[in-house]
């Protein structure tokens, strides 16, 4: 977490000297590419660790309403074992920016909900399941230019994992999952282009 504040810092400041530009993007379609950050808490998922990934998306943008859907994944370590967790799928993300009186910077307001799969890195594990987060929060639009903007947010949210089977094919076990429940944060630091006018 330290390193992405120190990322923020000369990034922020780059953006606030840029002039007089409008905050939002001022294409109809933007482009962005994100790194996450993805903490999770409770029993959604045994020995679950806090991850770390990225998104793309694909956000309309007619005003102050926009909508984005894309594709994230993030990277887990599971105690206790050498293999990775992958959490993997599409979102759609409904933002609203708040008119803060500024050419430069905007706060928003913004929803995400994400169903994702569970993955794992060996390749012995397979998991017959879906994992699903619904998350609030809001974040901080800053302009470089006239086609790029710095976004940084995070989201609170509920996770839930799905009720399915965790299969071993070297030891040829298949392991009822119960459905569970839990908590997340996820932190964002992207950047979004503006494609067209």
């Amino acid at each position: 977490m330290p390193k992405v504040r120190l990322w923020l810092v000369p990034l922020v400041v780059l953006g606030t000297v840029c002039g007089d530009l409008e905050a939002q993007s001022a294409q109809a379609f933007s482009l962005q590419a994100s790194g996450l950050v993805n903490a999770v808490f409770g029993s959604v998922f045994t020995g679950l660790q806090d991850g770390v990934g990225g998104e793309a998306q694909l956000r309309y943008t007619p005003g102050a309403l926009s909508v984005g859907a894309g594709f994230q994944f993030t990277i887990h370590q599971l105690e206790n074992r050498m293999d990775n967790g992958r959490l993997y799928g599409g979102f759609m993300e409904p933002r609203y920016r708040i008119h803060a009186g500024s050419n430069v910077v905007a706060p928003y307001l913004s929803a995400r909900f994400s169903v994702l799969k569970v993955g794992f890195s060996g390749g012995d594990l397979s998991l017959s399941s879906t994992f699903i987060q619904l998350n609030g929060g809001g974040g901080l639009l800053t302009r470089l230019s006239s086609r790029l903007n710095l976004d940084v947010g995070a989201t609170f949210g509920y996770n839930r994992l799905g009720s399915g089977t965790l299969t071993s094919r070297t030891r040829g076990t298949a392991v009822p999952v119960e459905s569970s429940s839990g908590s997340n944060i996820v932190v964002r630091l992207g950047l979004a282009i503006g494609l067209r006018d």
